[in-house]
């Protein structure tokens, strides 16, 4: 009876969210050099999440219309991938996932479009080899763009539309001229969206100068460009979302929309976003011993994770409505009153210090 009624009251006063995004590995067989799993690999901890901590997710994932399998790894890498998003398509939910496309056997798509998965991600960081290979170490973008020509054509031969392919174009300034060269490479696979986002999370000081937002003296060079590009885009009806370029040091918002969204990272914890994952403090017990840090504005500061609870002890109904995430949440309210700093002054540093919520 006291279980019931529990479940009831957790009903009730369930939140409604855009998405549940779900971290099932931290392992990852690529080697960027922009990515804390690289740049931090003698602190890193790879970790698989186990299907039995999966399925404590299940009576969560009522929650939103859409899970999206991703956080700091590859997600093809987990054993249980396809299972989860079996169980996730039997409760009606849409799913999806980022790759980096190198483990995109004929198999493999085979069972995402009988699976009819709904949404495949693909990371890119260049529009040719030379670019993209050398960023993105381990990938290979000619066989990355074979693979999906497989996926198009099996799409066709089972007259199916899912997965819809989007791809996402991290921008920097070593690539960002290559960027003009995308709306090709979506018409060619069928890609209906891409996303160009911005290097907003900078483990290694030296890649500052990659970022484009610290570009202040092309400015107009990359938001003529971008805009340029979204306007070709729209007329291919191919939607064309883009982060930036420049920075808005006022602004009380967020890009990851922590206020209707969540992150379940690899250990079962609730957090508002990847930046503020946990897992990104590396190895306490690591040799070297050394805190993970970050660069923001050319200061270095220690990265340091976030949690509202975690689904092992708690469920996600009463973590959300916890007071202290409540808080947290209402500090992003665009409708919230009072002047930007005096909202910053109670929002955690991390989130202060973050240019996501800078706009990028």
């Amino acid at each position: 009876m006291f279980k019931w009624a529990k479940r009831q009251l957790d009903r009730i006063s369930s939140p409604t969210l855009d998405w549940v995004q779900v971290e099932i590995t931290t392992h990852c067989n690529g080697s960027c050099i922009y990515c804390p799993h690289t740049i931090m690999r003698n602190q890193w901890v790879n970790k698989h999440m186990p299907i039995e901590l999966f399925n404590e997710l299940i009576p969560f994932i009522g929650y939103t219309d859409l899970v999206y399998l991703q956080g700091w790894g590859e997600p093809l890498l987990n054993n249980n991938f396809f299972e989860m998003v079996r169980t996730c398509k039997a409760l009606g939910k849409r799913v999806g996932f980022t790759t980096n496309g190198m483990l995109l056997t004929e198999d493999t798509i085979q069972t995402l479009v009988e699976l009819q998965l709904d949404i495949m991600g693909i990371s890119l960081a260049g529009t040719s080899a030379k670019t993209n290979d050398r960023i993105r170490k381990g990938s290979n973008l000619d066989k990355v763009i074979s693979n999906l020509e497989l996926l198009r054509k099996i799409k066709a031969e089972k007259k199916s539309q899912a997965p819809a392919l989007h791809l996402a174009y991290l921008m920097l300034r070593s690539n960002f001229h290559e960027l003009k060269d995308i709306l090709h490479i979506a018409r060619k696979l069928g890609a209906k969206q891409i996303v160009a986002s911005n290097l907003t999370l900078i483990v290694d000081p030296k890649l500052s100068a990659e970022a484009i937002f610290n570009d202040t003296e092309r400015m107009d060079y990359y938001q003529n460009s971008l805009e340029e590009i979204k306007q070709r885009a729209a007329r291919e009806k191919i939607v064309f979302d883009y982060h930036g370029p420049g920075l808005e040091d006022a602004s009380v918002h967020c890009r990851e929309n922590v206020r209707q969204a969540c992150v379940i990272n690899i250990d079962g914890e609730v957090v508002p976003c990847v930046l503020t994952n946990p897992v990104l403090c590396g190895n306490r017990d690591a040799p070297d011993g050394k805190t993970s840090r970050y660069t923001f504005k050319d200061q270095s500061f220690p990265l340091r994770g976030m949690s509202f609870g975690n689904i092992r002890n708690e469920s996600l109904t009463r973590i959300w409505n916890k007071k202290e995430y409540l808080k947290f949440r209402h500090l992003f309210d665009p409708r919230k009153a009072g002047k930007p700093e005096q909202i910053h002054s109670k929002m955690p540093e991390r989130c202060v210090k973050c240019y996501k919520r800078l706009g990028a």
